[in-house]
This record gives C-alpha cells, sequence and structure tokens, in this order.
C-alpha cells in the first residue's frame, strides 16, 4: 500500500481526499501541517491519524509521497525537500513559478528515481482520453478550430497570495486549465500569436491567448473575476465536440448535421485518475512521462512569460 501525505490540508486537498476513495493500492496517512489543532476536525472526519511539520513527515520512513497543495510561491522548496527526503511528489498546478525552478526538479527527481507530476487532473479522466481517441481516429475529420476556457468567479478564503506573491493572478490560477487541455490533445507545439489581458493593481485577472498549431487555430479564454466560457470545443469537418467543464467532465457530446451523440463516463470524482496516476507510477517504477512533462514546462514558460508582472 503507497502511504502518502497531504501538504497543505486546505479547500482543493479535501477534493483529492475524496477521489483518493477509489484509487487501489493507496492512502492518505497523515497531514502535514504547522498547526495540528487547526486540521483536527477537518483529520478526523477523513479517518486520518497522524499530524506533523512537513520536515517531521519528510524523515518519516513509512510516508512514500507527498500530495502538495500549498501556495504556488511555496511549491518548489517544498518538493524539493521532498525529493531530496527521498519521497514521491504530486503538486497541484502551477507545479513552480519558474521554468528554472520546474526543469531542476525533474532532474533531481530523475537523479533520484522519484516520481514528479504535476496534478493535471483534465489530462487523466476517461472523458478526456476518450476525445484525444476521437481525433486520434479522425472521428471529427480535419480539425479546424479548437479552444478551451475557464472563466469562472473564484472565492479564495485564502486569496490574498493569489494576488500578491510570486506566481500571482489569473494565468497562473486557472489559465494552466485551457493550455493544459488543448497541449494534450494537440502536443505542446503551438506558436502564442497574440494575448489580452485584463489586469488590477499589476495582477491578470483574466485574458485570452491566440495561438498557431500547424495552421489550426487554439484559443484559450481565462478568468477568475467573472463566469463565461469554460467549455471546450473543437470544430472539425465533420462535426464538433463540445465537452462543458472539461477538465472535470465525466461527459462530451459530438454533433455532426442534424445528429447529436452524448458520451459518458460516470465517476464520483475527477481526481481519483490522477491519484491513481501517481500510485501506478511509484509501484511500477515509471520515473518520467515525457509527455506530461513536456505539458508542464510548456506551460510554465508561458506563464512566466506572459503574467502581468
Amino acid at each position: 500500500m503507497i502511504q502518502i501525505a497531504v501538504a497543505g490540508p486546505g479547500r482543493i486537498s479535501r477534493r483529492f481526499l475524496d477521489g483518493m476513495k477509489d484509487v487501489s493500492d493507496g492512502c492518505v496517512c497523515a497531514f502535514a501541517t504547522r498547526n495540528p489543532d487547526r486540521v483536527r476536525e477537518y483529520a478526523e472526519t477523513y479517518q486520518i491519524q497522524q499530524t506533523g511539520s512537513f520536515d517531521a513527515l519528510c524523515r518519516d520512513s513509512s510516508i512514500h509521497g507527498f500530495y502538495v497543495s500549498t501556495p504556488n510561491h511555496v511549491h518548489y522548496e517544498m518538493i524539493r525537500q521532498a525529493l531530496l527526503s527521498g519521497k514521491h511528489v504530486i503538486c497541484e498546478k502551477p507545479i513552480t513559478v519558474t521554468g528554472k525552478e520546474l526543469r531542476e526538479l525533474f532532474e533531481l527527481a530523475h537523479s533520484k528515481n522519484l516520481v514528479l507530476m504535476e496534478a493535471h487532473k483534465t489530462l487523466y479522466t476517461p472523458t478526456f482520453r476518450s476525445i484525444k481517441e476521437v481525433l486520434q481516429n479522425q472521428g471529427l475529420g480535419t480539425v479546424l478550430e479548437a479552444s478551451a476556457g475557464f472563466c469562472r468567479k473564484e472565492v479564495h478564503e485564502d486569496g490574498e497570495w493569489r494576488l500578491h506573491t510570486p506566481g500571482k493572478g489569473a494565468l497562473y490560477d486557472v489559465g494552466c486549465y485551457g493550455l493544459a487541455g488543448l497541449f494534450g490533445l494537440f502536443g505542446t507545439d503551438m506558436t502564442v500569436i497574440s494575448t489580452e489581458q485584463n489586469t488590477v493593481s499589476g495582477t491578470d485577472t483574466g485574458g485570452v491567448f491566440c495561438m498557431d498549431c500547424g495552421g489550426i487555430p487554439m484559443t484559450m479564454r481565462y478568468s477568475f473575476e467573472q463566469d463565461g466560457d469554460c467549455d471546450l470545443r473543437i470544430h472539425g469537418s465533420q462535426g464538433t465536440l463540445i465537452c462543458r467543464s472539461f477538465w472535470k467532465s465525466d461527459r462530451y457530446r459530438i454533433q455532426s448535421g442534424n445528429e447529436e451523440r452524448e458520451y459518458h463516463f460516470p465517476f464520483r470524482s475527477e481526481f481519483t485518475f490522477e491519484a491513481q496516476q501517481f500510485i501506478d507510477r511509484i509501484e511500477n517504477g515509471i520515473i518520467s512521462d515525457p509527455e506530461t512533462e513536456s505539458i508542464s514546462l510548456r506551460i510554465i514558460e508561458l506563464l512566466e512569460t506572459f503574467s502581468a508582472k
């Protein structure tokens, strides 16, 4: 049984813990926290028996890896410490603030034969994998254009760091969803043609990327200040595929002429699949995944280049 400790037991980690309920050969056994009293009730709810400092859990030989869901600007140091302690890591996106940090961490993980994964849950759901098969089998004919959006008013109790620390702003916070979706389906070889951003006091709150993928126009919209486009849309010569809230959806539909077909993949939590991938890679010794690592590196390159300074 692969034993995982959660570093950053807060809002997003609850969804990860729910996803872990359907994972085989893995469990969450501990919370890494600076304040055990603050998370005592939370730990009891999920029957987590062990709480302790991150340093102490890094030294605990019974723990195989960490799920890191702390603020963006502290990811690098925590991941580095965990890897140096011999622990595997899956970290919420964005995994680091700079490309230099990410390249260093991937090199460190490889050198120590450890798994380092960015938690792009989108890439692992059965819904997304089915969409990828549709494209590989030319189920839409020739792809003419594609778009992905994450435009949703986000209310964060701990939102101050999202506005005033390195790795701040909507592009870092939610822009990675659309980029991961498009890169996961069409590859990372895309040229950014233009960008537009809304900013408030030097922090971007939303925007749009227009990109070219071998002559196919790609659009990515993002915002954490207003509700709007949350769809993946792929227009082809033989039909249009639409997946609403694509990063977590259990269904999509294809429209072709007057015909519409829906494809449904029931599951309880979209977090289950990234968690199972993490567990499977640890058990099978699959240290490096070049495809997803290239996606993470390309995304952080764009975030670092185009986020409001």
